[in-house]
């Protein structure tokens, strides 16, 4: 019977703990693969749902004139105070 010498036995142990994590990550995509067909096949039926189903127009809101002035200065303090806040400063002036 052969002695194996301490190289060997290192070469045995690497290949075995080599063997044993591609057969994990190999186990890990097959479940992925599995998980990732369901929503291949749900894109497809929903977009397959899309070409069947009549969009529906809507017409547009009537807005007064208050209200679009109200909703144009809170847009205009909000990007305001961003621009602040990407400066990385705050101050008052």
């Amino acid at each position: 019977m052969d002695k194996f010498n301490f190289a060997q036995g290192i070469e045995v142990t690497i290949i075995g703990v080599s063997v044993v994590f591609a057969g994990l990550i190999l186990t890990f995509l097959m479940i992925n693969l599995f998980s990732i067909f369901p929503r291949i096949f749900a894109f497809f039926k929903k977009k397959e749902e899309d070409r069947n189903r009549v969009r529906k127009i809507s017409s547009p809101v009537e807005i007064s004139k208050e209200h679009l002035a109200v909703i144009v200065t809170v847009l205009d303090i909000e990007l305001k105070m961003r621009s602040l806040f990407d400066k990385g400063r705050f101050t008052f002036k």
